[in-house]
């Protein structure tokens, strides 16, 4: 029988963090943050069939460096004595977060860059990585001290909370961030609309886990924002949790690496709403139409993990097996179209966690790398192919599990 434990923890910085996810704000903006808009939150969940249990984490951060990544699955794992390879860390890739720094390491990226180069805020990432740390294990030992028996439900269905950013024009691939701003550009519908739904409801309780993904960026907030945000997916879990007593959603990015919210960077947090509105109902929509699974009695949960290299750069995949549903986590970010071709070639429903276990910048198809455009610019870790080839260690991974 499959049981579930849970906690949540705030994992909010102070003000002197500066925040990940627009260049701008470092060259044009005054160092740290202005505050706390709404409380950013580890979200942990220890599985357990019965066996060695696993640990699943979903935090509100835009990214984790490797060694960093890899750090904390290993301390995690060590809490509760069991292998790394049954820890998956997984980010929201809210745009309104800061980036830790893992102290003493070189990672194998330049995430260190990427959120202001003051010495202020080096060391306020370096000390926010301690203070992470010590949330993480606090609310991993809470999720395994009472894990209940559920029941688990699955339903997956098309919705457009987003479009294609990229947009094809007789001039060329252009971007468009926000469609309020850029009136002229008229973006496509995503290439991957699928929101897949997995509710694990507490057998003789009133507890009921929702976990959730779509391919759609954190990014309803813009460069000119300087407050701490979770963005709309964490108003999203904040308005699930809402709808019922003992309700626990937690968000994993899908293949986002083209796909912006219909509301997007812009300053306003109120206007973050109608994205969380609108995702919030349709996640509650697929929860209440989905039939419960028949789980096996033994060895309910599946665990697969592949370390592979392309060039210098280590990529830890995981995927889960939980009846007929696949827990997928890269640390990439994977245009929508490498999502369809992965979503057909498995027999049951995917649950895709990207920006899981690391980050290794944008995973464009071969198609998009011969369009290029912004993130054929910033793919550092990967060259054309490689995201097919991704696809291709990913069902293997799949497939390894019967």
């Amino acid at each position: 029988m499959l049981r579930v434990g849970h906690a949540q923890i705030d994992i909010s910085p102070g003000p002197d963090c500066g925040l990940l996810g627009f260049d701008f704000r470092p060259l044009q903006l005054p160092p740290g943050n202005a505050g706390v808009h709404d409380p950013l939150y580890a979200r942990v969940f220890v599985l357990d069939d019965g066996g060695v249990p696993a640990v699943l984490v979903s935090l509100d951060l835009a990214i984790l460096p490797n060694a960093l990544a890899r750090h904390l699955r290993k301390v995690v794992a060590e809490k509760l004595e069991i292998a790394l390879e049954r820890v998956i860390i997984a980010c929201t890739h809210t745009h309104s977060g800061p980036l830790p720094e893992l102290p003493g390491e070189d990672d194998d990226t330049e995430c260190g860059e990427l959120c202001g180069g003051s010495q202020r805020e080096k060391v306020a990432a370096r000390e926010y990585t301690h203070l992470l740390q010590a949330k993480l294990l606090e609310a991993v030992g809470a999720a395994a001290g009472l894990r209940y028996p559920v029941t688990m439900a699955v339903q997956e269905a098309p919705f457009g909370l987003g479009y294609n950013r990229r947009v094809n024009t007789p001039t060329g691939i252009r971007h468009c961030w926000n469609p309020g701003e850029q009136a002229t550009l008229r973006p496509g519908p995503p290439t991957d609309p699928t929101l897949t739904v997995v509710a694990l409801r507490q057998i003789a309780g009133p507890r009921s886990y929702l976990l959730f993904s779509i391919g759609v960026h954190g990014v309803g907030l813009g460069k000119t924002s300087r407050v701490l945000s979770a963005d709309w997916p964490g108003l999203t879990c904040t308005m699930l949790d809402a709808q019922a007593p003992g309700t626990h959603a937690a968000f994993f990015s899908g293949a986002a690496g083209d796909t912006h919210p219909w509301v997007a960077t812009q300053e306003d947090p109120e206007q973050l709403r109608p994205v969380a509105a609108a995702a919030a109902s349709m996640v509650s929509l697929l929860a209440q139409s989905a039939q419960p699974l028949d789980l096996p009695a033994e060895d309910t949960l599946k665990v697969a993990t592949r370390t592979v290299k392309v060039g210098e750069i280590e990529l830890d995949l995981s995927v889960w097996k939980i009846g007929t549903l696949y827990l997928i986590a890269a640390p990439v970010e994977l245009f929508g179209a490498l999502a369809v071709d992965l979503r057909h070639r498995l027999p049951g429903p995917v649950l895709l966690a990207t920006v899981s276990n690391g980050w290794t910048g944008y995973w464009p198809t071969r198609a998009a790398f011969a369009e290029g455009g912004y993130e054929i610019n910033a793919s550092w870790a990967c060259k054309p192919g490689d995201g097919e080839w991704l696809i291709d260690e990913l069902v293997g991974l799949a497939e390894s599990l019967g």
